[in-house]
């Protein structure tokens, strides 16, 4: 019998099952380590302070794991509303472990306009973007990690 994973589960739900399943179904980033020697660490505020995670591979969703910052959701007509706290722009700085980068993406699935993020960033919101305030705080919703 094949595993239920939280991706399987999303995608059933995009056809068409119920809203509230989907919010319960997170999968959990690990926690930032002490040294970076690998990979990446995501902040939910400048300055990486807040909540963080850290991240060696991939990312096509932020919205699919757990995270500081709160969405609600409107289930429309028939279905339930509620509130789900993921990474999904959630992000105010990064760092960037040596040899390692990442690219960020506006969009899910690595879609829409992109940065390269190949140092730590202290401040994304001070870094010209394509969001509503014309920077990159608080509006990335996927991420390719890869070694340099």
């Amino acid at each position: 019998m094949p595993r239920i994973t939280c991706r399987r589960l999303r995608r059933a739900l995009a056809l068409g099952a119920a809203l509230t399943i989907a919010s319960a179904c997170q999968d959990e980033l690990p926690a930032a380590p002490d040294q970076l020697a690998d990979g990446i660490v995501i902040y939910e505020h400048a300055g990486f302070g807040g909540g963080s995670a850290h991240l060696t591979s991939d990312a096509d969703d932020l919205s699919g794991y757990k995270g500081p910052c709160e969405h609600y959701s409107s289930g429309g007509p028939g279905y339930s509303s509620s509130y789900t706290y993921d990474w999904n722009d959630c992000i105010s700085s990064i760092k960037v472990a040596p040899g390692w980068r990442a690219t960020v993406f506006v969009d899910f699935g690595f879609h829409e306009d992109w940065l390269d993020v190949t140092a730590d960033v202290t401040d994304l919101g001070q870094v010209r973007g394509y969001c509503d305030d014309d920077t990159w705080n608080d509006c990335i919703s996927s991420i390719r990690v890869r070694r340099q």
